[in-house]
């Protein structure tokens, strides 16, 4: 009698081990949410700044191009995001950023003689967030600089900050 109790016992457990765990699974929240906002990093970008999150990932675009009769001055940077916790005021992620820099200066105007620098950075770190509609953003890390440039190139600390608005969240 008591064979058939731990049998019939074992049973139910292993039907409902199961069953618990699929409902656990459909339950999981995905989290999406636009952001637009100003940035300024050594490694991820400066000027106008996008963000999109889908649960864990992101991805976060900024550029700023600016023209005028004597120079000319490019950013644009594309940053991968990894949230290693997203509560409902901060964030705590890692980041892997890219940032191309062109800046071109006329010094003679009658010559028209152009000197043209192009700069690639990258770098990673660690990314912490701040607020609900509004966020302030803070990462750091490591990072290189000029690394296109095989006899001028600086690996060394980097910060990068920003200011966003959410725009949606579903």
């Amino acid at each position: 009698m008591k064979l058939k109790k731990v049998i019939i016992l074992i049973a139910i457990i292993c039907f409902a081990l199961p069953v618990s765990a699929q409902e656990a699974e459909n339950n999981e929240v995905i989290n999406i949410s636009n952001e637009l906002g100003m940035h300024a990093g050594f490694t991820t970008g400066i000027g106008l700044s996008f963000r999109h999150w889908s649960g864990k990932y992101g991805v976060q675009i900024t550029a700023i191009p600016l023209k005028a009769n004597d120079f000319q001055f490019v950013s644009a940077g594309l940053t991968g995001l990894y949230s290693l916790t997203n509560k409902k005021y901060t964030r705590f992620y890692l980041y892997l950023g890219n940032h191309l820099l062109i800046n071109s200066t006329y010094y003679n105007t009658y010559t028209e003689q152009e000197e043209t620098r192009t700069s690639y950075n990258v770098g990673f770190g660690t990314g912490f967030e701040v607020g609900r509609k509004v966020r302030f953003t803070v990462m750091a890390g490591y990072g290189g600089y000029n690394i296109t440039d095989a006899q001028d190139y600086y690996l060394l600390p980097t910060i990068e900050t920003g200011l966003y608005f959410k725009l949606g969240q579903q």
